[in-house]
């Protein structure tokens, strides 16, 4: 983590990025029906074994490459984003921001890797073409849904995305439907990208709103490598959902609740989990002095809003409220790593030694977590509603998410994104946002598996090696980092680089500010933990 300049750094977030691209040619999944595979060099790559070992160690390279720029950007940044570092180099904004542009541009043709999600998306949108409805009809009754990438395990699932996401889906088919698969991959895969766009168009918007180091807000929510598996490779809509989220943040902020609501609806018509970012919107709309019965006019004015809008998606797709259904997320799956799940299958493992049904028990505990998360909400929205607003909306998604069985690296994003942008003005809260980015790109590379290739799953070596490369090489970066934090900050008694700490306000943004903040409105200028 030595002192490097801005050009080299670039060039070696480019190699990684470069490198998990070619890496993708081997161990990215595709389509059966692809055309790619009647490409004899293309099937060489996919099926020699020795050129799967490569692809794999370069998939495994350039994500640990990725993950030292990007550390190493975070040791370069200044509490004044507009403050050069060196003769001749760009502020740390500018740095920040053609880092994310350079290292996510070779991953937007790279193959899907870590999820499958995108074949699923087309799928859905394919549902729509085929004149059915995709809350009532499944993935099974569009013919060749297979052949098309889609995850069994969608075959018979109605889809949980909004109506919004649905049509944007359609759309992408549509516009694609002469063209081989991979362009509607590349489609669906630039919803994302805007998203992510959005997220970080609007994080600068907010910090600078804020006096917040503009740089070090960006640098937390747009350019990590987890950012990059995961909205970029990976190509989430959930990308899409947090970038209207923010904007929808930003224009209640700036006094426009109606525009505000408006966004956050759209967010909801992506992924109906949004709707939790719906209360915090009404308390930037009443202000942080609000009496119970102003903030409850404006609870109900952003519901009536969002319920018109929503009903209006739902009857300009055809399905009116159909998509509802789509709501809930079944109990029965989860992941090794969450608590609630975890509790969850040690009593249904003890649960007979006491008279209980297994299953049964283990339900309950998932519904009592859950139930507690909405508490933990309810209490943030209520008792807690004079904090800053940003604070309490990545609470919110905590304790939805923290309390949920199911938690997979993107839903760690959520996180991330909505924290990042309330600004990380504590040592702690810079290190744990590393830590988790670091423990996610584990689960990525070694939960959320690559192809890999059927034939040769069955050689256990590869996926071993492959993850045994991720786990030693993250940590081996993040020690090389925690080190260098500790000798040129930490014994110093310096400030952490990466803090978004307030920062002397400059014309523009007291303009903003003024333009944005009135007596009563909820936009504390100070970081508030």
């Amino acid at each position: 983590m030595f002192p490097l300049s801005h050009r080299v750094r670039l060039l070696i977030g480019l190699a990684g990025s470069l490198a998990v691209l070619a890496g993708s040619m081997g161990v990215g999944w595709l389509a059966p029906a692809s055309v790619l595979r009647t490409l004899p060099l293309f099937d060489l790559v996919r099926t020699s074994r020795t050129a799967v070992v490569l692809c794999t160690f370069l998939l495994a390279a350039g994500l640990l490459l990725l993950l030292f720029a990007w550390l190493s950007l975070g040791l370069a940044l200044r509490p004044n984003a507009r403050t050069r570092t060196r003769a001749n180099a760009p502020s740390p904004l500018r740095q920040v921001v053609a880092s994310t542009i350079v290292w996510a541009a070779p991953l937007i043709v790279a193959l899907p890797l870590f999820s499958r999600d995108m074949f699923a998306y087309l799928g859905q949108g394919r549902i729509l073409v085929a004149g059915l409805d995709p809350y009532a009809d499944n993935m099974a009754d569009v013919p060749g849904w297979f052949e098309a990438g889609v995850d069994i395990k969608w075959a018979e699932t109605v889809t949980p995305y909004g109506p919004l996401f649905v049509l944007l889906a359609r759309i992408v088919v549509v516009a694609t439907s002469w063209l081989p698969m991979e362009a509607a991959l590349i489609g669906v895969r630039l919803l994302a990208v805007a998203g992510l766009a959005m997220i970080a168009y609007y994080g600068w918007r907010i910090a600078r709103l804020r006096g917040f180091n503009e740089a070090a807000v960006l640098w937390a929510v747009a350019c990590s490598p987890l950012v990059l598996m995961n909205f970029v490779l990976a190509g989430h809509n959930d990308a899409l959902m947090l970038g209207l989220i923010a904007a929808g943040v930003y224009w209640a902020m700036r006094d426009r609740p109606i525009l505000a609501t408006v966004l956050v609806t759209a967010a909801i018509g992506i992924k109906p989990i949004a709707m939790i970012a719906l209360p915090i919107i009404g308390i930037i709309w009443a202000g942080s002095t609000a009496t119970w019965g102003a903030l409850i006019r404006r609870w109900a004015a952003v519901a009536g809003l969002a319920l018109v809008g929503l009903l209006g998606l739902g009857l300009g797709l055809g399905v009116g409220i159909g998509w509802v259904a789509g709501l809930g997320t079944p109990i029965e799956i989860g992941s090794w790593y969450s608590i609630p799940r975890i509790v969850s299958l040690f009593a249904r493992d003890f649960g007979p030694g006491l008279g209980l049904d297994g299953d049964v028990a283990r339900t309950a505990v998932v519904r009592i977590f859950l139930f507690l998360g909405c508490l933990v909400a309810a209490y943030l929205v209520t008792v807690k509603r004079r904090s800053d607003p940003l604070w309490l909306l990545a609470g919110v998604f905590s304790a939805l998410v923290l309390f949920s069985p199911l938690q997979h690296p993107w839903y760690g994003l959520w996180l991330i994104t909505l924290f990042g942008m309330a600004g990380l003005g504590r040592a702690w809260q810079v290190r744990l946002l590393i830590y988790v980015t670091a423990f996610l790109m584990f689960i990525g590379i070694s939960g959320e598996q690559v192809d890999l290739i059927e034939r040769l799953r069955a050689d256990a070596s590869i996926p071993v090696v492959y993850g045994w490369i991720g786990v030693v090489g993250i940590v081996l970066v993040v020690a090389a980092f925690e080190f260098e934090l500790f000798r040129r900050y930490t014994r110093p008694g310096l400030p952490l680089p990466m803090l978004a700490r307030a920062r002397p306000v400059d014309s523009e943004a007291a303009a903003d500010a003024a333009a944005g903040t009135q007596p009563g409105r909820a936009v504390p200028p100070t970081v508030q933990s």
